[in-house]
């Protein structure tokens, strides 16, 4: 089994030659070896990643393995797991239950098999506690439509959470720019309760955890994975971590990625991060691949109908992964629509409104499609949407499949934009 281990995660070193390690302060490269050392008597350790690039997915590997010599006691928690799964997530790693069993009950991001895997094999090979550690997905949606009153009580959630109009607001308020005005009064607000709520609630699990061990007279580091904006600036989950236990030591890991990572350095903003992982803009090394027995998570796209000859796939064809070039600096692919968060059907996400002249008006596109394939990556859920959408081409005309009614179609976008 460590054998196993071992090469799962070794499967990404590959990954790490295009990305490397910035001293934020210092503004130089640095190792692995090096950061490994510098936070490993921290107490926590925030690895504030850009999702499913791989170059940042493999250099958080190759620190886990480096954290893990120095510190045996290393708990890993997780933004990729929600609380109400913790148990389904003990008895995994404990071998109670089998991979197909726990993959059946425990909601994996679709990019679980390449991205997050070979951490939850890590962790179980090596004996590690793995917290599921966010608020689930299905109680955010509802603070998004209903406000954080609808889930006070709930378990699964932080005891005590809040939503202060800080620098942390005004971050988000900007990310979420293009969909002010949608989802009716107050709406931005409603949305900024969710993403507190996460970071309420997978700062609260990291602290219960630490609060327990420290008083059995063990000091665990923890190593937080979590998207970079839960992390940056010491915002978010780190900065609600510091308020319940402000004695803790807590060091953090941002992420950007740029077109060049043998010449540029990184966005040179002393206060983001203690260390930057700069990863190749444009990632074009295939996800690394398992024997079969071992990663049994490829999807297949679902049949087309209608499709045009040229579009038609081989049966059982896995749909490639779209290469994104370089957008501008700062942007992000849009296609002018809101999803509606509410929305749980079983597969794709469904369109709550459009935006007058936006790309997805323009392209016929209408509130109450559920979009289900972008640009030949399936849609199976908000997260998987979002992936897709952030890996196009700003300015391409992409193909967008939506089922409205009980008709399937193929609709092109011209890809548009919104600022990061």
């Amino acid at each position: 089994m460590r054998l196993l281990c071992t090469v799962v995660l070794s499967l990404t070193a590959a990954c790490a030659s295009s990305a490397h390690l910035v001293v934020t302060a210092t503004d130089t490269t640095t190792s692995v070896a090096a950061v490994a050392d510098d936070v490993a008597n921290a107490d926590v350790v925030a690895l504030g990643e850009l999702h499913r690039t791989p170059g940042v997915h493999a250099m958080h590997h190759e620190l886990l393995r480096e954290l893990q010599k120095r510190r045996s006691d290393m708990v890993i928690a997780m933004e990729m797991f929600e609380r109400d799964v913790q148990t389904v997530l003990l008895q995994y790693l404990g071998g109670i239950i089998d991979e197909p069993k726990f993959l059946a009950e425990s909601r994996p991001w679709p990019s679980y098999a390449r991205d997050y895997r070979p951490v939850v094999e890590f962790a179980k090979n090596h004996g590690l506690v793995v917290l599921a550690a966010n608020a689930p997905r299905e109680l955010a949606t509802r603070v998004s439509k209903e406000g954080v009153e609808s889930v006070t009580g709930s378990p699964f959630v932080a005891r005590e959470t809040s939503a202060p109009e800080d620098a942390y607001w005004e971050a988000f308020v900007e990310m979420m720019k293009e969909h002010a005005g949608t989802g009716g009064p107050d709406a931005m607000k409603r949305f900024y309760q969710a993403q507190c709520l996460k970071d309420d609630t997978m700062a609260e699990s990291i602290v219960d955890h630490l609060k327990q061990r420290h008083a059995a007279g063990a000091r665990p580091l923890v190593v937080l994975m979590c998207g970079r904006m839960h992390s940056d600036h010491g915002r978010g989950t780190v900065a609600r971590i510091k308020s319940r236990m402000p004695e803790l030591d807590v060091r953090v890991l941002s992420s950007e990625t740029v077109e060049d990572v043998a010449a540029a350095g990184h966005s040179r903003q002393p206060t983001l991060a203690d260390y930057v992982v700069v990863a190749r803009k444009v990632e074009q090394e295939a996800p690394p691949q398992l024997p079969p027995a071992q990663a049994p998570f490829a999807e297949t796209a679902k049949p087309a109908k209608p499709v045009e000859p040229a579009e038609q796939k081989p049966a059982g064809a896995v749909a490639a992964p779209p290469v994104a070039a370089a957008n501008p600096e700062g942007q992000r692919p849009a296609l002018g629509l809101m999803p509606d968060y509410g929305y749980e059907g079983p597969e794709g996400i469904r369109v709550e409104t459009v935006r007058e002249g936006g790309p997805a008006e323009k392209a016929g596109i209408e509130a109450g499609d559920v979009i289900l394939i972008v640009n030949g990556t399936k849609v199976a859920d908000l997260t998987s949407y979002t992936e897709a959408l952030d890996a196009q081409i700003i300015g391409k005309t992409i193909t967008v499949r939506v089922r409205r009614a009980d008709a399937e179609v193929d609709l092109q976008v011209l890809v548009g934009s919104r600022s990061r």
